[in-house]
């Protein structure tokens, strides 16, 4: 039997797949309204104003770190090569090092896995260095 017979068939299908559509559409417009106030709402908070942290650099093959003066971990993220300039100036020359006592400007992510094997709970991003 076919479905060509009953012409009242395929219009409620068509008619069923269009409603599912517009359900879909409006899912997803309402996930992307609540997505979008909680990312304006968590603007305004503290987690992604950079924060001036003190401590020691390390890194090495698989460590980029800064431990600090309260003994907290950070997985460090430097894209600008802001450590590595600092490391410079204060006369390393190798790629890997250990800097004592740095005061640098940095954004704290969320807890979560970071660095290798997802050893440190959060990771900062650097920004920049802090006066004293």
């Amino acid at each position: 039997m076919t479905d060509n017979k009953n012409p009242y068939r395929k219009s409620a299908l068509t008619k069923l797949f269009l409603i599912s559509a517009v359900g879909v559409g409006l899912s997803l417009i309402s996930s992307a309204k609540l997505a979008s106030s909680t990312v304006a709402h968590k603007a305004g908070q503290d987690a992604i104003t950079p924060k001036v942290l003190v401590g020691k650099v390390t890194k090495g093959l698989e460590q980029f770190s800064l431990t600090s003066e309260q003994g907290v971990q950070y997985h460090i993220s430097d894209p600008s090569h802001i450590l590595d300039d600092l490391a410079k100036k204060r006369g390393v020359v190798d790629n890997f090092y250990t800097l004592n006592r740095v005061r640098v400007k940095a954004v704290i992510s969320k807890a979560g896995n970071y660095g290798h094997m997802g050893y440190y709970e959060r990771q900062i991003s650097i920004v920049g260095i802090a006066d004293d």
